[in-house]
């Protein structure tokens, strides 16, 4: 039996796409090895949004070649013209494809990746043109992948939009993925059900542009509609959480507020800022100002108990000035962050953002991205600290890495917690009440509310 493995970098629409493509190679009668071992075919779902996503891609695909020189990779996803042109020359690589061509992995494998066929014949082979009328490798849209299960989490990544089309000036996704379209809802709504079906709880809605979705759809939709009918599927079919990947601050209208104040929908949301200043947004070509964000951070703020409000910043984009960036370092202050991601400026070639002036040095990037850390570990610290001495509800997910003593999971508001269990395998996938003691780097720190007989404490055992 021909053997496969599985590497996925960057998004959690990747996350989706990969098991998806999983998922069609394993039914063609591959078995899964991890990618620690030598496989016969590695399919790697590359990431080349930032120069070090690029690069890190690259690595990945190189390590998989020195493990099993007789190998063949299939690489899909993200990648620049200087990327294909570096992994070509990569004697395992068989094919490249592209994000429009996701969908033809597993038929690439029986047509053109049979096992015994190594040896380096996979130089530079193209890829057979999709697009033909008639032509047997045409092309399926990629928004044509379909999962049933998602491959070792507790919670599944549900694809609903792809593209986007804002081309602000730093970024390169709508050159990668195209300009924003969407799932129908029907679709939408038949996979969250199989999903239900097939034990998950939580689902996480991804989108590379969330908030546009529907647009593109004929008759025209809004997420605010899909979010209201996940709301019914939710309380149909047994779903605990429903939570949103990222979400723009233009979202957050007083309709779509109220219905997320329903109790299937985390108070988590991640709300990409990227500056705190004016000037320096207005160059990225962001739709929104300084007071815009604070203002719907505010609000969320009141309308709901301790949201967890995370978010993106771009640290030394061309223009920021140290003013600047002081202005991004005190909204993130006020703003009481509970994560903040942070991307140093690396430019792109054939963004806007890579041909402007004033770019700042990578020696200054790299102190403000360290200041920007330093803050960013403070906030997060501080955020975490609400809860000590509160019992909170967490989605265990199993056994923390490395410490087989404790279990681990997350709750609705995106705090992770860890406790102690003498067999965390069998919390998997439960609701568990869990009283916060304390708090660490990234996690807070607790106890499962049962005594060790197993006797139930304040209701602590919930069987999801």
């Amino acid at each position: 039996m021909p053997t496969c493995a599985f590497v996925t970098l960057g998004c959690k629409i990747n996350q989706y796409e990969t098991q998806a493509v999983r998922e069609e190679i394993l039914a063609l009668g591959y078995e899964e090895v991890p990618p620690r071992d030598a496989a016969d075919v590695y399919v790697v779902n590359a990431c080349s949004v930032t120069q070090e996503a690029g690069s890190n891609s690259r690595r990945a695909v190189l390590r998989l070649a020195r493990r099993n020189p007789a190998a063949r990779i299939v690489v899909m996803g993200c990648s620049t013209p200087a990327d294909r042109d570096q992994l070509r020359e990569v004697p395992q690589v068989a094919v490249l494809v592209g994000n429009e061509e996701k969908g033809m992995v597993a038929t690439f494998l029986v047509e053109g990746v049979r096992p015994g066929e190594f040896a380096g014949t996979a130089r530079n082979r193209p890829l057979p043109r999709i697009r033909r009328r008639g032509d047997p490798w045409k092309g399926r849209d990629p928004m044509d992948l379909r999962i049933t299960s998602f491959e070792g989490r507790v919670r599944a990544y549900l694809k609903v939009q792809d593209g986007c089309s804002s081309f602000c000036s730093y970024c390169i996704i709508p050159y990668l993925r195209g300009l924003s379209r969407s799932r129908p809802r029907r679709e939408v709504l038949s996979e969250a059900r199989r999903l239900a079906a097939a034990d998950f709880r939580e689902i996480v809605l991804t989108g590379i542009h969330l908030q546009d979705y529907g647009g593109d759809l004929d008759p025209p939709s809004s997420l605010l509609d899909l979010l209201s009918d996940l709301a019914d599927l939710a309380r149909e079919a047994g779903l605990w959480r429903i939570r949103l990947s990222s979400i723009g601050e233009r979202s957050f209208t007083p309709e779509m507020i109220d219905l997320l104040s329903e109790d299937v929908f985390c108070p988590h949301w991640h709300i990409p800022l990227q500056s705190g200043d004016d000037r320096v947004l207005g160059l990225m070509r962001r739709d929104y100002r300084r007071g815009d964000f604070m203002d719907t951070v505010a609000l969320l703020g009141e309308r709901f108990d301790r949201p967890a409000i995370t978010t993106d910043v771009i640290v030394g984009h061309p223009g920021e000035t140290a003013d600047a960036f002081e202005n991004t370092l005190d909204l993130c202050r006020r703003s009481g962050f509970a994560k903040i991601h942070i991307f140093p400026f690396s430019a792109r070639e054939g963004t806007r953002s890579a041909r402007l002036a004033d770019q700042v040095p990578p020696a200054e990037i790299g102190r403000r991205a360290r200041r920007l850390a330093e803050l960013e570990s403070e906030l997060g610290a501080a955020y975490r600290r609400q809860f000590i001495g509160e019992e909170v509800e967490v989605l265990v997910e199993g056994a923390r890495d490395g410490e087989r003593d404790f279990a681990a999971g997350m709750t609705e508001r995106s705090l992770r917690v860890k406790f102690r269990s003498f067999d965390p395998l069998s919390l998997r996938n439960t609701r568990q009440r869990v009283q916060v003691d304390d708090i660490g780097p990234g996690l807070a720190i607790g106890r499962l509310l049962e005594d060790p007989e197993g006797v139930e404490v304040g209701g602590g055992l919930s069987r999801v």
